[in-house]
Formats: C-alpha cells, structure tokens, sequence
C-alpha cells in the first residue's frame, strides 16, 4: 500500500469516533405475556346473584388453572344498562370481561338511548357462550290444567281471569310470555312485574299470579317442593331432573320457542384477537372441570365454551327476535 494512502486511512482512523459514542440498534420489543395483571370480570347484577354466584366460582378455578388473577365486580342497575355501559368504556386490552346474557340484548330493543349511544355489535366482542340452560313454563296448581294443552285452552278460555309474573317490563321472563302468548294464540292477560324471577316464581307458588316463565335454577327449588307446576321446558331436550316435562317442540303445541338462557362473556370493541382467544380457552376449561358440574346441576345448566362466532351468531338472532316480539306484543319501550 502506498504511503498516502496509508496516511490517509490512518488519519481517517483517528478521526472517527470511538466505539463507545455510536449509537446502538435498539433490541426488539418484546410484548408483556398476557395476562400480567388482574383480569376483572363485570357483572351487571349484584352480589348474591346467580350469576354473581357462578362467575365467582367461575373466578376461583380459573385462577387455579391458569395461576392468573381474576377480579370480580359488580354493576347492577337500569336493567344492565349501567353495567354495560361501564364495561363499553374499559380499555380493549383483554383485561375487562363482561357478563351478558339474554337482556343483554333486549337492552339495546327495550331502551332508545341506550341504543343511541351504544351499539352493542361494535361496542362488545364476542368471547364464549360459557353455558346454557332451558326456561320453565310454570303454573300454580290451583290452576285446572296438567298439560300444556289443557293450560294454553284455559288461558284462551279465561282472557280477563288470569296474571303472567314476570321480573319487569322488558326483561326476558316478560319478554318470554309475550312470545309464548303470540305463538300460542292466547289473547293479553295481566302482566305483574316482581323483583327478580325468584320473586316472580314465589308470586306463582303463592297464588299471587298464575303463571310465568324462568330459568330452570329459579324454578326447580319450587316445583321440587311442589308449590308450582311444570308443564313445558323451552330447551331443546327435556331436563335430566325433571324427565316427565316435555319440551314446547314435542308438544307440538307451540312452535319457534327454542330458547334458553345463556351466560355469554364478552370484551369492549377491538380486544385482541390472540387474548380473546386465551379468555375463551380459559373459560372454556373452568366450565368443564367436574368440580363445577354439581353447582351447574344445580342451576340446570349445561357448559358449553363456544367459540366467539357462536355467541355473535346469538347476539345477532335474538336481537331480531325480541325486536319483533316488542312490536308484536306492544310493549313499551324506553
């Protein structure tokens, strides 16, 4: 190498800076594992509730299984609305799941501001329908009917005589007796509303109302006491603990009244499709642990741990059929 061109590459050498004052690439970010902090779990009914009371065993084995931790809260009020709007409001990062059930849909049909200011297609995402359980059409035995059919003849036979309990105007037990009226034929009775479908129920047993619909762990307690009558389930097989019961469908006698009661689970609008995912598995794997099959029983329950298109596909139908049902039966709305 010539000398000039030695001086030159020496000279440049010295000049350049050290090693020390270059600027490094930055490493990689590296995402936190999900969940590193508490995943809250909101309910829009108070504690002591059915669903307050499952979701905190829900809570409890989840947090076993996956060594994360899970927070309750409760919301209650406005008929779910003001649960719903609060979880709408939560961050979309997985950390905020909320309970939605049937009136989790009826809300939107039954109220225009809530409507107006939540769109609940986009506001919430979908996670699972955790489980499923059928409603019972019970009556008081004073009532003159041991069959459906008997009990739909009377019901035409006396319009003025007779009251449909119900836990309030709007909710799914009312919601369900227009249905079951409009598909059966059966002219308006009058509508009674109670605190709660317990309520509503212990009104049948006690003579106050003749009738009403509601979910199998409120009802089971009453007719295994024999304070009411069983006489149609709206599931889609009849009950394993109450055999004799037949379903609307077999009795042929009203037709389009598959429904069932559901516990959804679902995170605000634009959640992460990789944490729904973990949320979905980890709900899905609580709800089959034996160790919650006799409290599931209890409650007539079946777990499901869908997949979130099941619950949108949910969502999306009975928002279309209550919307209907609301028309039909002229009940008021918000």
């Amino acid at each position: 190498m010539p000398d000039a061109t030695r001086r030159r590459l020496l000279g440049a050498a010295l000049l350049a800076p050290p090693l020390s004052t270059l600027p490094l690439a930055a490493p990689r970010a590296q995402a936190a594992p999900f969940p590193n902090r508490p995943i809250r779990l909101l309910l829009p009914a108070g504690p002591g509730s059915g669903v307050d009371i499952l979701t905190r065993l829900l809570a409890d084995l989840m947090a076993r299984q996956t060594n994360a931790t899970f927070v309750v809260e409760n919301r209650p009020g406005a008929a779910g609305a003001i649960g719903a709007r609060h979880a709408a409001a939560q961050p979309a990062d997985g950390y905020s799941v909320f309970y939605g059930g049937p009136n989790f849909v009826i809300l939107p049909v039954m109220s225009r501001a809530f409507s107006r200011d939540i769109n609940v297609r986009t506001a919430f995402d979908p996670v699972t329908i955790a489980g499923s359980g059928p409603f019972l059409l019970v009556a008081n035995p004073k009532v003159p009917a041991e069959t459906l059919e008997e009990f739909i003849a009377w019901l035409k036979e006396n319009p003025n005589a007779w009251n449909v309990a119900s836990s309030g105007v709007g909710a799914t037990v009312h919601l369900l007796g227009e249905l079951f009226r409009l598909r059966a034929g059966i002219p308006p009775g009058t509508h009674v509303s109670y605190r709660g479908d317990g309520a509503a129920v212990q009104a049948v047993a006690q003579g106050e109302a003749h009738w009403t619909i509601a979910v199998s762990g409120s009802t089971k307690p009453f007719i295994d006491a024999g304070t009411v009558r069983a006489l149609a389930t709206t599931g889609p097989n009849r009950m394993a603990g109450l055999p004799d019961v037949p379903t609307m469908a077999e009795t042929g006698l009203v037709q389009g009244l598959e429904t069932v009661a559901w516990l959804g689970y679902f995170t605000p609008g634009g959640t992460p499709p990789d944490r729904i995912a973990w949320l979905q598995r980890a709900i899905a794997r609580a709800m089959h642990d034996p160790s919650l099959r006799s409290r599931l029983d209890e409650l007539g329950f079946e777990p499901v741990g869908s997949e979130p298109e099941a619950l949108r596909a949910v969502v999306e139908r009975e928002m279309a059929m209550w919307a209907e049902v609301v028309e039909q039966a002229k009940v008021p709305r918000d």
